[in-house]
């Protein structure tokens, strides 16, 4: 930090002991400066802003630029135009140095802008040279509007027009009723379509829910009668059943009677036959009991035998009876259920036919909203684009009948031509030398100069 401190105070101290040099090199300068700035000339600065007119095409009634502003820049910069200038104007002045004077371009972001800048040492003479540019430019475009412009052929032309949009118009309103009928008429047809659709669809569906009902009372009927039947033949089964097992329990009472019967039939026939062996003790009457009582029990077990075998017989057409029945009921089941599944499978065909027409119907309604979507939408469309075209042909029209009265009141010359926009004023200041500037700068540049050579003589100085 003090290293520095001791620099700053280096520096101070030189400035201070050549300040003189310093001094004299600024005042040198600045004098100088003042001196030359005195001596040379002024320059002023002029400008003129002209817009280029336009000329009516007589083919097509269109209206175009005279000439583009490049066309009309380098007309201007020609050499004969720029001699004509020197010599009417008579200015002091070679081509080369004059062009050097003048910058004639296009306005930038302009279509149908040219600017034509002058600088010269008197402020007359630039007002004066702009003005006899513009003047030229302004003559070359009234040549040329006559050259190609004739207001007979020009209003004939205009006429034709007229005629040829009213024309149009005619047939515009013409087709516009027709093809709006035409689309009226589609839209009516298919309007029609889709109510018949609506209808058609209500009666077909109408139909099919009726279908759906008789088939679905056969299915209940179906039911109800099967469970009433089969009732009926389970309570013919159950009865059957009851009648079966009482011939059983018949049967098997009988067979154990008859079992008793043999075993006292035959210890009856063991007693007879020892009773007959010992005849003698016997009398006759006794004989004749035991062969009585023999051939009574002999003949109470032929009529359980007899009365088994009926059971047996009546038990066998009665389980018959009962497999013929059940045959049946297993018959008629699967009969009902043959039935059911045919009418259930009837049901889910018209079911599936009916849901198929629905969405056949629904595809072809949405198919005919979606046309007619499309043609009212071409009819807005048809109708928009009419309007717009009718709109634009009336534009047209009132602007031809606007321009053909203009032209009629007027020369066709007078009409859209190139004008002066920005008139040249005779400037009172120049635009250099810009003599306070110019002497600060030379100050600055005169102290930068003194400081770096004071620096310089010091450190060489200190060298030697």
């Amino acid at each position: 930090m003090q290293e520095k401190e001791v620099d700053l105070r280096d520096y101070v101290r030189v400035i201070k002991k050549r300040k003189k040099t310093i001094l004299l090199l600024f005042l040198v300068a600045v004098i100088a400066t003042a001196g030359v700035n005195f001596f040379l000339p002024p320059v002023y600065e002029v400008t003129l802003a002209m817009k280029i007119g336009d000329i009516i095409d007589v083919d097509t009634l269109e209206r175009e630029l005279i000439e583009s502003p490049i066309a009309a820049s380098q007309f201007l910069e020609g050499p004969q135009i720029l001699l004509e200038t020197i010599k009417e104007l008579k200015l002091p002045y070679t081509l080369e140095e004059f062009r050097k004077k003048i910058l004639i371009e296009p306005v930038r972001e302009t279509e149908d802008l040219v600017q034509v800048r002058v600088e010269v040492n008197s402020s007359g003479e630039a007002v004066s040279i702009a003005n006899y540019l513009g003047a030229k430019l302004l003559e070359r475009h009234k040549e040329i509007k006559k050259l190609y412009e004739s207001k007979e052929t020009i209003l004939v032309r205009y006429d034709e027009q007229i005629k040829q949009t009213n024309e149009e118009l005619g047939e515009i309103s013409m087709s516009k009723e027709e093809i709006l009928a035409k689309y009226d008429e589609q839209i009516r047809q298919i309007n029609d379509e889709l109510d018949k659709i609506d209808t058609s669809k209500e009666t077909i569906l109408a139909k099919y829910d009726e279908q759906i009902r008789q088939i679905n009372e056969e299915l209940d009927e179906i039911d109800t009668s099967k469970e009433t039947i089969l009732a009926g033949y389970d309570e013919n089964i159950q009865s059957m059943n009851n009648q079966l097992t009482l011939l059983k329990n018949e049967i098997d009472e009988a067979k154990k009677e008859m079992v008793k019967m043999e075993v006292s039939l035959e210890a009856l026939s063991v007693d007879v036959e020892n009773k007959m062996k010992n005849s003698e003790s016997l009398s006759e009457a006794e004989a004749n009991m035991l062969i009585g009582r023999l051939n009574n029990m002999r003949s109470r077990w032929e009529n359980y035998r007899g009365d088994v075998s009926e059971g047996r017989r009546r038990y066998d057409t009665l389980l018959e009876e009962l497999r013929g029945i059940q045959f049946e009921k297993t018959e008629f089941e699967q009969t009902k259920d043959r039935r059911y599944d045919t009418l259930l499978e009837e049901l889910r065909g018209i079911q599936f036919e009916k849901t198929e027409f629905e969405q056949t119907k629904d595809r072809r309604y949405d198919t005919l909203s979606g046309e007619l979507r499309g043609v009212e939408q071409e009819k807005v469309k048809f109708q928009k684009t009419k309007v717009q075209r009718y709109d634009i042909l009336i534009g047209q029209l009132r602007q031809s009948q606007m321009e053909k009265t203009r032209l009629e009141r007027v020369d066709s010359v007078k009409m859209y031509n190139t004008e002066i926009l920005v008139t040249p004023e005779e400037p009172n200041i120049p635009v250099r030398p810009n003599k306070l500037l110019n002497i600060l700068v030379a100050a600055v540049v005169s102290l930068i100069i003194g400081l770096g050579l004071v620096f310089s003589l010091e450190y060489f100085q200190k060298a030697d």
